[in-house]
């Protein structure tokens, strides 16, 4: 029967662990995002009119340039095993703290296929494995832009921002690795008919190696380097931190679409607060202009625990900062605020005092 409504309880989503135009048919090729909240996908064509003598309209509209396909999503934040499923760098345990976007640069994580499981009207997606479950497929996406945000009474949560090839929907997954993956190839523009996926069922992704939630009561941060107030005594609200990715695809004679979309350089990225004053501190603009120094944070987001001793699910570092911007705020009938907004351009991977770098707990 025609289905009446989609909301949220009959969909999954997923991301590659493997290049976009590899074989996603095994074990672990796949996997389950957790606790995602939305997910949005969008397209647009781009055509050029051909005109001639003689005719008031155009003869035709052709497509010179490829379709711009974008997605955004968010999720509650756990233990970093989304950001590693996304192909962010996420250390664990004793190994060497690395730039969180160093699979990127390097190619190794940057190019996936995103896959949204619709199941059912009626069904949880959860455990679903029966015929009507369909797909809506991102090929050759990649990040364009990672946000994390925290505030006082919210759920901590990432927002991700995604740039595709192509964009493929069906009405339904055939049984056995037939179906064929929403990846292009970028030269030819051609489907990729040989390469298949198959998607993993579905779970609630619960149980005692992961957090349900990360709560603003269990997060650590003390800023530092702003000017004039006392920094311990500054109370945040909310934090803001960006890594933001933009793209230029490059093309060439002979080629249907953009044969890479890379990275450009310089990566920027900001740390923004928002915090109720307390104490002044001495502080002087002037005297910040031949100040050599860069200041690092450390926001440590804990597992929910009496007292709050949970031990560590998630941690950044924004190292080698500079304060760019800070405004004071006052009125009648509210509290004294004060905004500061700090940058730090990312280095290589091999450049370890300077950046963002992110710590999880997720399971090896």
């Amino acid at each position: 029967m025609p289905r009446n409504r989609t909301i949220y309880n009959v969909l999954a989503l997923y991301a590659s662990q493997v290049p976009a135009t590899g074989q996603q048919t095994a074990a672990g090729t796949i996997r389950q995002l957790s606790r995602v909240q939305s997910f949005d996908e969008d397209f647009t064509r781009n055509f050029t009119d051909v005109n001639q003598y003689g005719n008031l309209a155009a003869i035709d509209r052709i497509e010179v340039e490829s379709p711009e396909v974008t997605s955004s999503f968010s999720y509650y934040l756990t233990d970093g095993g989304n950001e590693r499923s996304l192909g962010l760098t996420v250390t664990t345990g004793n190994q060497v703290l690395t730039s969180c976007i160093s699979g990127l640069l390097t190619k190794v994580t940057d190019e996936k296929n995103y896959y949204l499981l619709i199941a059912d009207e009626g069904n949880d997606a959860s455990f679903y494995n029966q015929t009507r479950t369909g797909v809506i497929g991102l090929g050759n996406a990649s990040i364009t832009s990672y946000t994390v945000n925290a505030a006082v009474g919210d759920i901590p949560t990432a927002d991700v921002e995604l740039e595709a090839l192509n964009l493929r929907i069906y009405s339904k997954l055939e049984p056995g690795n037939v179906n064929v993956v929403p990846a292009i190839n970028a030269f030819s523009g051609t489907n990729l008919d040989s390469i298949r996926f198959s998607l993993p069922v579905a779970t609630p992704i619960t149980g005692t190696t992961i957090p349900n939630a990360l709560l603003p009561g269990d997060i650590t941060f003390t800023p530092n380097g702003v000017m004039g107030f006392n920094n311990g005594d500054l109370k945040v609200q909310d934090f803001t931190l960006t890594v933001d990715l933009p793209r230029t695809p490059l093309n060439k004679l002979g080629s249907r679409f953009a044969f890479a979309r890379e990275i450009d350089f310089p990566v920027t990225s900001t740390l923004e607060i928002n915090a109720e004053v307390g104490d002044l501190a001495s502080g002087n603009l002037v005297d910040l202009l031949c100040d050599p120094s860069f200041q690092n944070f450390t926001i440590a987001m804990r597992r929910g625990a009496c007292g709050g001793t949970g031990s560590v699910a998630l941690l950044y570092q924004f190292k080698g900062a500079k304060l760019t911007s800070q405004s004071f705020t006052s009125a009648i009938g509210d509290n004294a605020s004060l905004t500061a907004t700090f940058e730090v351009q990312i280095g290589g991977p091999q450049q370890t005092d300077r950046g963002i770098f992110i710590s999880g707990s997720y399971p090896a």
